[in-house]
């Protein structure tokens, strides 16, 4: 049996969609781990397993019509987000089109949510949560022709029924699954501005967060894993750490690759102070750049100080608002002043700070909480700040909130980018005026020209200026056009 994994062209006349985080159209390309995990639980016990990443090789549609006229794999599978449903669903319909036999398997937080929109024939089939364990499970199934309904995990037609099997159990300790093999994917087209050094890579340390923020949509495989979660048990799952070591190791194999800069994916790097600084410890004689995303009031000096010492180069923070009004609504369970100690920690690390802003998560945000925001950023100074609109994902507590209250422009979720639009609306502070907000604080931070001229003289080399310019016209098209 041939198993190939499919990241199609842009085919619904939208944008790339970056399927790690899930949530918005990519200015740049990460390789998909969930994919790469899935594909290695696999790789032994079928006769191939490829993995094609069309966007990030800018191939087109018709490159895609010519690989799948020239192909002859049994199965395909998509891993779709909400914002790429539609181009993966158009995607199989070209294979259909081509490949009366083919089979098709749809995993990610969309088929997650909503299983039943892509089950449109008996060829399909659904992979609920996390994929690797049942992905594995229902292709052997379809290998041996062996009957689906021992199968947990997937949803599927039966006939005219519409079959849902039982929830496979969450992954008790996650250090049970094989390192990602990396040489099944083409890494070259992937990297991160942010950091200076490709070829690049991506790693998890972890799934699920401890955080109660009500807005958050984490990446594609922590919200994947929450849906089917909140399903069963109303609440979301508990959070599964690799070990220390798993992690060390992990690093160790990126380096013996020759990859040379690593993203960590985690919605939350630092957990416990004493495994942070162990894995610290484990990779710093690597020489690998690194950079992860972090809640501020997890930060502490040691912490910063080893991180540095490890080859981090940048860290996410989520600073969300300043307004401790709006950080009660929306559960942020911090204060900025939290930001401001970890902010400093960084700095005096040599460690590069990305904030995250997102305006209108609730009815307490308000064009005057949203400039003082503005204000305070600037102060700050940080060296990246990523600017969202907030819109509610299906799933979250937020949308639920939306629609009961009538929050949403539309009616209902529909898709967005969220680095310009906007489809909330208050009686006190519009859609439209949410869109002029996050242009303008992007237009005012960005094209400052001591910003400007700062990222010019941070430039190390020829590959870090390529990445930088390419980025840049990415979100000058993508936010200004």
């Amino acid at each position: 049996m041939k198993v190939t994994f499919l990241i199609p062209p842009v085919l619904d006349g939208t944008q790339n969609v970056e399927r790690c985080s899930g949530c918005n159209y990519g200015l740049y390309f990460f390789p998909l781990l969930p994919v790469l995990s899935v594909a290695t639980l696999l790789k032994d016990n079928v006769a191939r397993v490829s993995i094609l990443d069309f966007p990030a090789h800018k191939k087109t549609k018709n490159d895609f019509r010519d690989f799948i006229g020239n192909d002859n794999s049994d199965i395909y599978v998509f891993y779709t987000v909400l914002l790429c449903q539609d181009t993966d669903r158009m995607a199989r319909q070209i294979i259909r089109d081509i490949r009366k036999e083919a089979r098709f398997i749809f995993c990610g937080p969309q088929p997650t949510y909503a299983p039943e929109s892509f089950l449109d024939k008996d060829d399909t089939f659904v992979v609920r949560a996390e994929p690797e364990f049942s992905a594995r499970n229902l292709i052997l199934a379809l290998k041996s022709k062996s009957g689906l309904d021992s199968v947990k995990g997937i949803s599927y037609l039966d006939g005219s029924r519409l079959m849902h099997n039982p929830a496979e159990p969450f992954i008790p300790d996650i250090d049970q699954l094989p390192i990602p093999d990396r040489a099944l994917l083409d890494h070259g087209p992937y990297c991160n501005p942010k950091l200076r050094k490709v070829p690049h890579a991506a790693i998890i340390t972890s799934r699920g967060c401890f955080g109660r923020c009500w807005f958050c949509v984490p990446n594609s495989l922590d919200y994947a894993r929450e849906l089917e979660y909140k399903k069963c048990y109303g609440r979301k799952p508990p959070p599964r750490l690799h070990s220390a070591k798993r992690v060390i190791d992990e690093f160790s194999e990126i380096a013996r690759l020759g990859f040379k800069s690593v993203t960590v994916i985690d919605e939350e790097f630092l957990w416990d102070e004493n495994r942070t600084l162990e894995i610290c410890d484990g990779i710093k004689g690597l020489k690998l750049e690194w950079g992860c995303l972090a809640r501020p009031d997890r930060v502490t000096e040691k912490v910063g100080k080893a991180m540095a010492d490890a080859g981090c180069v940048f860290i996410d923070l989520g600073l969300e608002s300043v307004d401790e009004e709006v950080l009660m609504a929306i559960r942020k369970d911090m204060t900025l002043a939290d930001t401001e100690r970890a902010l400093a920690i960084f700095r005096k690390n040599k460690v590069e700070v990305e904030l995250n802003v997102l305006m209108g998560a609730t009815p307490k945000e308000t064009t005057e909480t949203i400039k003082r925001t503005l204000r305070t950023v600037k102060r700050l100074n940080p060296d990246y700040v990523l600017f969202s609109i907030a819109n509610p994902f299906p799933g979250t507590d937020f949308y639920y909130a939306a629609k009961k209250e009538g929050w949403m422009v539309y009616g209902d979720y529909v898709p967005a980018d969220p680095s310009k639009n906007a489809i909330i609306s208050y009686p006190h502070l519009s859609k439209q005026e949410l869109e002029r907000l996050v242009s303008y604080a992007y237009f005012s931070f960005y094209f400052n020209p001591r910003y400007i001229l700062r990222q010019l003289f941070s430039v190390k080399n020829f590959q870090d200026l390529a990445n930088k310019v390419k980025t840049a016209l990415r979100f000058i098209k993508r936010n200004f056009f």
